[in-house]
């Protein structure tokens, strides 16, 4: 809930810095030249930078669930490769001289 309140009033902060500032700006992408509100600027990097935040969350937390499964099937694989070897082994000799 702590963070909810957090995200609200630090969206607030920037909807309200952004609407202060709305003048023109010149933005220039390799050869497109545009003139768009510094609002829109603002913004659109706000929201892209969550986005970004939001896909390595969600990465995190896909890595996070899947690394205890791929310790399982290593560990299955070890377990597996002991018995293979094992199975291989030579009796023991009895060599007594």
């Amino acid at each position: 809930m702590f963070v909810l309140i957090l995200s609200l009033i630090c969206s607030l902060l920037i909807a309200l810095f952004a609407v202060q500032n709305a003048s023109l700006v010149t933005i220039h992408l390799f050869w497109i030249t545009k003139e768009v509100p510094l609002v829109l600027v603002i913004l659109g990097s706000t929201f892209a930078g969550a986005f970004i935040m939001l896909l390595l969350a969600i990465w995190r937390g896909l890595r996070q669930k899947l690394k205890p499964k791929q310790e399982a099937k290593d560990e299955s694989l070890i377990n597996d490769q002991s018995i293979q070897s094992a199975k291989l082994a030579p009796p023991p000799s009895d060599n007594e001289d």
